[in-house]
């Protein structure tokens, strides 16, 4: 019994530090990063934590879980308040972060600084075989916006190969035909490499 207990709490945790993790995620993404095994205990499991308060929920589409105040002190987490706007984008960048096997050394949103000053902030950022990967989720900036961040990434990528002897690879995540498109044509013409998933 009190080893049953042990391994509820450790999955728990491991489920709270996942949150803190991702910001927010669905109970597939959950189900999939922590090993919860079929739907249904998946279910069982995340309906538990809702009711022992350690998870929050909103519901869109589906179920979104994030971390509860009580679940944020259970493992020490200094998440700061969410917004409810970057739902959508941060699901994105949790699929995508799956997809791509789950990186260890994966990093959201930081700042990549050239001469001391921030240049550009990535959705995410991390090695695969030693080389730099780039990922950008488009679903709400503009066109111009994204063709922009491309011209940096080109700058970007002949710093980092005069300094690692490679070029980073610019990975974007979008959900529109159309503006997957765009974005193949704009990574072609300013000669950056790239995937767009």
């Amino acid at each position: 019994m009190m080893v049953q207990q042990q391994k509820r709490q450790q999955r728990e945790e491991q489920i709270l530090l996942s949150l803190n993790d991702l910001t927010y995620a669905t109970r597939r993404q959950l189900q999939v990063v922590n090993k919860l095994g079929g739907d249904r205990n998946a279910h069982r499991i995340l309906q538990q934590m809702e009711k022992d308060k350690s998870i929050c929920s909103i519901r869109t589409e589906q179920k979104i879980y994030f971390l509860s105040n009580r679940g944020k002190e259970r493992i020490g987490s200094t998440q700061v308040e969410l917004k409810k706007s970057q739902i959508l984008h941060t699901l994105m960048r949790n699929d995508l972060y799956i997809l791509l096997g789950q990186p260890s050394d994966w990093r959201k949103e930081k700042p990549i600084r050239l001469n001391g000053e921030v240049f550009l902030i990535p959705d995410a950022t991390f090695k695969k075989a030693g080389e730099y990967h780039f990922v950008e989720v488009d679903n709400e900036q503009t066109m111009k916006t994204n063709i922009d961040k491309i011209k940096k990434y080109k700058e970007l990528s002949s710093v980092l190969f005069e300094s690692y002897k490679h070029t980073p690879t610019l990975i974007w995540y979008s959900l529109s035909e159309l503006r997957k498109e765009k974005l193949k044509e704009a990574c072609i013409k300013t000669g950056v490499k790239f995937v767009i998933y």
